[in-house]
């Protein structure tokens, strides 16, 4: 799809305020994603201000932020962004709002600046809004402040499109993540009799489930738990039982057999917007087991998997043995591939996001 702009006979310019590999993270691979699809596209281009970690975060997922490293990185980020609008004159910038309480404030700040400048702003709430802002008053006021800024605010869930209704009074559009045709499993899915590998993508620390996983790996004693992701320094590995396998960061292509070679997802995350993980779970035709928060329920509306409360390891026990038997496991394989393919393959879901640039700028 090219950008409608004849009217403009010129290309729209945007400036994305969100984060590049490295380090690899679900939206810096969804910038890199939006900026490799707009190359070749005649009417569109895009520019960045990069928001990625700094310093010690770089390098371990569970350090404590540097108040100093965070502030010098907030210096660069707005005064980068200064820049670029003066020299790129973009028509939209759109702010990928970051997980963190401090760059939410940050971002605030960005909104601030391109208002004055006059620019349409489009803010992307990445992130689910009121676990993110939780009970902080100053932070639920940040919020409010950044949608009315905004042109338009996109969500990634029900869940936080109905938050910030409430608490702002503002509309927003629901906006999934996507992933490229080329992960989506193209034939029917080999599924086994019973369930030996169950696997799980993603940090491997509390906030991600590791202790429900842990408990779940005693119980299924006969069954291997193989984890793919950064592990916690927290996390005592000397302890964890022997059918739990880290297998640390891999690459996309060792997920991809990871997944290919499970019988099981497991994602019992206590936090999320659209999570990536599950996503990629999906176009491979793997059945999940995943909690209700963020964006999980409506990928997989019971149809591709079992969707349980956070913490609650008996119904997560209870929804293995549920998915032992083959054909219900095939069905929801077959279910899952289908959903990807009409609704979250990049080639359907980048197209709206340009549609509602040209919503924004009016143009038809």
């Amino acid at each position: 799809m090219e950008v409608k702009n004849i009217m403009l006979n010129r290309k729209i310019r945007i400036i994305l305020i969100s984060p590049l590999p490295p380090p690899v993270s679900g939206i810096a691979s969804w910038t890199k994603r939006i900026i490799d699809w707009t190359a070749d596209k005649k009417n569109i281009v895009i520019d960045t201000v990069n928001t990625a970690v700094i310093g010690k975060r770089l390098k371990k997922i569970n350090s404590r932020r540097n108040f100093f490293e965070e502030f010098l990185r907030s210096i660069k980020i707005l005064t980068s962004l200064k820049k670029k609008i003066f020299l790129f004159s973009p028509d939209i910038v759109h702010i990928n709002t970051p997980c963190g309480k401090f760059g939410l404030y940050r971002d605030f700040l960005c909104a601030k600046i391109v208002k004055r400048n006059n620019i349409k702003l489009v803010v992307h709430y990445r992130c689910n809004i009121e676990d993110q802002v939780g009970k902080s008053k100053f932070l639920n006021r940040i919020v409010i402040k950044l949608a009315h800024l905004a042109d338009e605010n996109l969500v990634l869930n029900d869940f936080s499109k109905k938050y910030l209704k409430k608490i702002s009074g503002k509309d927003s559009i629901f906006l999934p993540n996507f992933i490229e045709s080329e992960a989506l499993t193209k034939e029917k899915r080999n599924i086994s009799q019973s369930i030996q590998n169950i696997s799980f993508v993603g940090h491997v620390q509390e906030s991600k489930g590791i202790l429900e996983i842990i408990s779940l790996s005693k119980k299924f004693s006969n069954k291997t738990f193989k984890l793919a992701g950064p592990v916690s320094d927290s996390l005592d590995i000397s302890r964890l039982p022997k059918n739990i396998v880290l297998l640390g960061s891999i690459d996309k292509k060792k997920v991809s057999e990871l997944l290919i070679n499970s019988d099981l997802f497991l994602f019992p995350t206590h936090s999320e917007g659209f999570p990536n993980a599950l996503l990629e779970a999906m176009a491979s035709g793997l059945p999940a087991i995943a909690t209700d928060v963020g964006a999980n329920r409506d990928m997989l509306e019971d149809k591709g998997g079992v969707i349980v409360s956070k913490f609650d390891v008996d119904k997560m026990e209870k929804a293995i043995q549920y998915l032992e038997p083959k054909d219900i496991r095939e069905e929801m394989s077959i279910w899952e591939i289908k959903k990807v393919k009409n609704e979250y393959i990049l080639d359907r879901v980048v197209p709206r996001l340009l549609e509602i640039y040209e919503k924004i700028l009016k143009i038809s």
